[in-house]
């Protein structure tokens, strides 16, 4: 009689996880202005920690007639976590003199709803909005696309936020809007007259058409590599820009250029800065963004500075 052996090679599984947390539809199209500026007059605890769970399965010993198998291992689907949280904030400012504005519209000489669009007061350009006294950048968009950990607070606060995009007098407001993916962005019109909202998000694009004082809600869904342009069809000069996250982290300058990040993982993040009017598709940052070391339980200064031949022209 043959006798049959067998021989079975060990078998052995290692996996290791880490979980890291992070973060149509629709307007008023136009051609994109350079070169122009708004300017506003002055008034009278230790670094991040991931948590890593590695599992290796036994290894069946060889050996005739062995037929034991290597389990199968689960990964550890626990959030990272962080040693510290703090707050960062700064200030973008412009390194000399801001170029004049562009007039858009002139008063009363709107082609399209004079009766409504620049009344009382020229439309200007948005696109760079210095404070005269402080030379501080309104409407630059800081953010940290791949935090290294994600605090409850901050995804709590960035999903509940009441995200707004109102149309008043022939103008987008604001300027630049930032938002968590897949939270409800209101549409509204404050004129009396029709608008519509042509998003231009590589994700989320779409087309929404609002009547005197209507309103609506869309939800993007997907975050996106660089903002996206809104227009108008009806009125061409209005324009503003969306950026779509997964991160809790992010901010939109002021009207002196100041932005303030809570509850940011301590340790180095990886910081974007965003400017429209700049060269290298706005970017004053790299497109991947800049180390900043964010300290536990405390504030971390940082501030930023465009150049001015950094501009584009018109």
């Amino acid at each position: 009689m043959m006798r049959n052996s067998w021989m079975r090679k060990p078998t052995r599984l290692g996996l290791s996880f880490t979980g890291v947390l992070c973060m149509g539809m629709w307007g008023c199209g136009g051609s994109t202005e350079v070169g122009d500026a708004v300017v506003v007059p002055p008034p009278g605890s230790g670094t991040p920690a991931a948590s890593t769970a590695s599992h290796a399965a036994p290894t069946a010993a060889p050996g005739a007639g062995s037929t034991a198998a290597a389990p199968a291992a689960t990964p550890d689907a626990s959030p990272v976590k962080a040693e510290g949280w703090g707050t960062l904030k700064g200030q973008i400012v412009l390194s000399g003199d801001a170029p004049a504005a562009k007039t858009l519209v002139e008063p009363g000489k709107a082609a399209k709803d004079p009766e409504v669009c620049a009344v009382g007061a020229p439309i200007l350009s948005q696109r760079l909005v210095v404070d005269a006294g402080t030379k501080g950048v309104k409407n630059v968009l800081v953010y940290i696309p791949k935090p290294t950990a994600v605090n409850p607070e901050a995804k709590k606060t960035a999903s509940e936020a009441k995200v707004i995009f109102d149309q008043t007098k022939c103008i987008f407001e604001p300027h630049v809007l930032v938002a968590l993916a897949d939270v409800p962005i209101t549409l509204k019109s404050s004129d009396t007259v029709n608008h519509n909202v042509n998003i231009k998000l590589k994700n989320s694009p779409g087309n929404k058409l609002l009547g005197p004082g209507a309103s609506d809600t869309v939800t993007t869904s997907g975050a996106e590599r660089t903002p996206g342009m809104v227009t108008c069809d009806i009125h061409p000069w209005m324009q503003a820009w969306w950026m779509i996250l997964d991160s809790p982290y992010f901010a939109v300058t002021d009207d002196k250029g100041n932005f303030e990040i809570k509850n940011v993982p301590a340790g180095t993040q990886k910081v974007v800065v965003w400017q429209e009017a700049l060269t290298g598709n706005g970017f004053v940052t790299s497109p991947a963004g800049e180390d900043v070391n964010v300290k536990p339980n405390d504030t971390t200064a940082k501030n930023y500075t465009i150049d001015v031949a950094k501009l584009r022209a018109e």
